[in-house]
């Protein structure tokens, strides 16, 4: 796991490790530049949240980090399974996370990443391995960093001492300045496959949770992202977004009164400092599988059920604003969903029965 204090990291043992599943097309790329040695001085890897990017940053890390592969060339007799499940033990000297720091006042992680935590890498990351190995540094996540952290990450990036990698980890590209965009080898990820899921879940979910699961359309749900699936683990929370799903599952009516009833007796997730775990994050990612039809509602008309599907998919970029605007302008949360339920009651209103 990351500790609360920046660049520190402390990992499972070898015998702990986890298969990393799918992203195939990405980790046949990376293997080929690291068995031709054409490895860049930067890569960013992005795309949705949750579901695997830093850990197959970290494992790319673990192999590279390890002076007798390196040394011995190994680089070029590399396997799927090598990445995937790499056996490498963690050198903590030539490994660098940068992240936000945890505030020990606040009790929550700081908003960005400051100047001062890339100042404090720099001084470690430059200094020589005494066996000439390769170091490795993993933002996590990039767009978290400030307008002067970015500037000196990008100094970092033209002049990068030898023998150095860096791997950006990035949920949103368009948030990252263009100037370190251009110095990066990027490499696109996608939401992991149902499949995929299926099998990360085998190892994390009892096998009645995990056939609950399946019934009640969480794989689906979940974005193919196994830190959204794994919020399921969590039975209150499971309760929640079944409640509100049910709900959402009569469209075009909308039962506002308990919808009401059921955000106010659960305070918990209105709040919630993860934001795939809040209220907010339950509705967006339910409107969403509605647009995506992934949702099966309980009217049986096509026609209504193809124009329901368009409306949540206008329906998804106004709630995801106002969401960002709550937090922006620090409006309380309850009021802001308060006033969806009055969007998507209205957006429904001429569908009625």
């Amino acid at each position: 796991m990351i500790e609360k204090e920046n660049h520190k990291f402390t990992g499972p043992s070898n015998g702990d490790n986890s298969f990393l599943f799918g992203h195939n097309e990405q980790i046949a790329f990376l293997l080929n530049c690291m068995r031709t040695n054409r490895i860049p001085n930067a890569w960013l890897f992005h795309g949705p949240a949750g579901i695997g990017k830093a850990s197959l940053a970290l494992n790319v890390a673990k192999v590279l980090t390890n002076n007798s592969v390196v040394k011995e060339g190994s680089l070029s007799y590399l396997s799927e399974k090598d990445i995937r499940n790499p056996s490498a033990s963690l050198r903590l000297g030539n490994i660098f996370f940068c992240k936000r720091k945890w505030d020990d006042k606040k009790k929550l992680f700081q908003k960005n990443i400051s100047i001062d935590d890339i100042r404090e890498l720099g001084r470690k990351f430059y200094l020589s391995s005494a066996d000439n190995s390769y170091k490795v540094c993993i933002v996590d996540t990039t767009e978290d960093l400030n307008i002067s952290a970015s500037n000196s990450l990008l100094k970092m990036l033209e002049e990068p001492p030898k023998n150095t990698l860096f791997i950006l980890v990035s949920n949103n590209k368009q948030s990252i300045l263009p100037t370190i965009l251009s110095r990066c080898q990027k490499i696109s990820f996608q939401r992991l496959n149902e499949d995929d899921l299926q099998n990360i879940s085998v190892g994390l979910f009892e096998e009645n949770h995990l056939d609950l699961l399946k019934r009640t359309g969480a794989l689906t749900s979940c974005d193919g992202s196994v830190k959204k699936l794994l919020n399921f683990l969590d039975k209150g929370y499971t309760l929640f977004f079944n409640s509100m799903k049910e709900l959402l599952l009569d469209l075009p009516n909308l039962n506002k009164r308990k919808a009401i009833k059921l955000l106010t007796g659960n305070k918990e997730y209105l709040g919630n400092d993860d934001p795939d775990k809040s209220a907010f994050g339950v509705i967006l990612r339910l409107i969403a599988s509605l647009a995506k039809n992934e949702i099966d509602l309980l009217i049986n008309n096509k026609s209504v059920n193809e124009e329901i599907n368009l409306i949540a998919a206008h329906l998804y970029p106004q709630i995801s604003l106002l969401r960002h605007q709550s937090v922006e302008y620090n409006i309380e949360t309850k009021k802001v969903l308060f006033l969806v339920l009055n969007m998507i009651e209205s957006a429904f209103e001429k569908y009625k029965k």
